[in-house]
């Protein structure tokens, strides 16, 4: 009895500390403990979960690596000017990201048709060679060339939009907003590439940049020449002290005027553009039908005369 009376406190102790010890310390699952047996390190979990999807723990590691590789080995000049070519398209693709695509296509297009010709029992002749030199050169230009269309578009709908948003910006500087209030005004109310450069433009002055300075930066990432001539004159106006509704006022006018003149300009190269499809297509069908009897007529006659 007097051994049970001795026991009991050094069991009570054992159990609290037991029972204490569960509820701190953390409980592993049994994939956890089976992980931790192969030598897997639980506390190195964010550098290497498995329970991650396949992408996030090997393809996205390899694809930074292979970017990283592409970026240091590619000339300065290349990505200085693939990074401004990608500020004009606005596009959300890294540099990194961009000169690795070029990379792929550049040998995923040429291997594609090479490589069963490599696989034949005879090998390549020299036209095969010179269609893969050709496919290598297209698909590093493809990537380029996509980048040039989608700067184009963006340019022409700035364009297009610009007379439109200028008369509005005019509209709110007479009613009595300033420059900054108009343009964010003209931003909220449009939609498109030319107010996403308003917006852009009032960001980085809301940050702290100068009027200037960020003007000007949109005028060369936009790259239309209505709206450098616009942020030209503003500026110019700002910096001689010029009303700013007079200057707005003379640049909406002139750019009516661009937009009626190029309406006329491609009026005018409507029928040279038609002259292809017409020539191709619609004189061929009206020729057989035209000269489609007589031809027939003259083929029966020589056909009775032998």
């Amino acid at each position: 009895m007097a051994e049970l009376v001795v026991l009991f406190p050094v069991l009570a102790f054992v159990t609290v500390a037991l029972l204490a010890l569960a509820l701190v310390a953390p409980s592993e699952t049994t994939t956890q403990s089976r992980l931790r047996a192969y030598g897997y390190d639980l506390a190195r979990r964010p550098a290497g979960d498995l329970s991650r999807p396949f992408t996030q723990r090997v393809l996205l590691p390899i694809g930074r690596r292979l970017t990283g590789l592409v970026s240091r080995v590619t000339p300065t000049s290349v990505i200085a000017s693939s990074r401004a070519r990608l500020r004009q398209a606005h596009q959300t693709m890294g540099l990194s990201a961009y000169l690795l695509l070029r990379l792929l296509v550049a040998v995923l297009l040429p291997g594609v048709y090479v490589l069963p010709a490599l696989r034949g029992a005879s090998p390549p002749s020299v036209l095969t060679w010179l269609i893969t030199l050709f496919l290598l050169y297209l698909g590093y230009r493809l990537p380029d060339m996509w980048l040039t269309f989608q700067i184009d578009a963006r340019r022409d709908q700035i364009t297009r939009g610009l007379p439109d948003a200028l008369d509005l910006i005019v509209v709110c500087v007479e009613a009595g907003y300033g420059l900054e209030a108009a343009i964010a005004r003209v931003s909220d109310a449009t939609r498109g590439p030319l107010a996403e450069e308003f917006a852009q433009t009032l960001r980085e002055i809301s940050l702290g940049r100068p009027r200037r300075e960020a003007l000007r930066d949109m005028s060369e990432r936009s790259g239309s020449p209505d709206l450098q001539t616009f942020i030209a004159a503003i500026l110019q106006a700002d910096q001689m002290g010029v009303s700013i509704a007079d200057a707005l006022r003379v640049q909406a006018d002139a750019m009516r005027v661009r937009r009626r003149q190029r309406a006329e300009e491609l009026i005018a190269k409507a029928p040279v553009k038609m002259l292809l499809p017409m020539t191709g297509f619609i004189f061929p069908a009206l020729f057989a039908v035209l000269l489609g009897p007589a031809m027939l007529k003259i083929a029966a006659m020589f056909a009775g005369m032998r």
